[in-house]
């Protein structure tokens, strides 16, 4: 029974942050790999300092999914099948602001000040109904380069 006790508090904590916001399901996103990441990356990808914080910073999580560009939005999960619970962590070759964004535009959450590193929703998950998506943005000066790693509620 102990082990299954945050599993289901996770569960609550997901469901309690997700709200209805009243609009139409948001329609699929450009084409994108949006799987689970796999274990088969390479060592010097950068992402293994990111994927580090996993434990401390996602307990309970799973990471399913890496990307790697500029500022732009970078989708990061389509929650497809049922409501879908994330946390982000990310890491930019300059400071910037990391934001994460629903379908519709709204922010979801902020990393706060401008830093090179960060993890995004670090209270706790942030939640989006069934259909809608999550994105990954930064705010910072033109040419940065950002890795953002996913984890999501199993």
């Amino acid at each position: 029974m102990r082990e299954v006790a945050p599993f289901v508090l996770l569960a609550c904590a997901c469901g309690a942050a997700v709200s209805d916001r009243g609009r139409s399901p948001v329609p699929p996103p450009p084409a994108l790999s949006t799987g689970p990441a796999t274990s088969a990356a390479p060592a010097a990808d950068g992402f293994d300092a990111l994927a580090a914080l996993g434990p401390s910073t996602a307990p309970g999580m799973r990471e399913f999914a890496r990307r790697a560009g500029g500022l732009e939005a970078a989708t990061l999960l389509h929650a497809e099948a049922s409501d879908a619970c994330v946390r982000v962590a990310f890491a930019a070759s300059a400071a910037i602001v990391g934001e994460l964004v629903d379908g519709a535009g709204e922010v979801l959450a902020s990393s706060g000040p401008a830093a090179t590193e960060g993890v995004l929703a670090a209270r706790g998950p942030v939640c989006v109904r069934k259909g809608d998506v999550v994105l990954a943005a930064g705010k910072g000066p033109v040419g940065t380069r950002v890795r953002w790693l996913a984890w999501q509620a199993p």
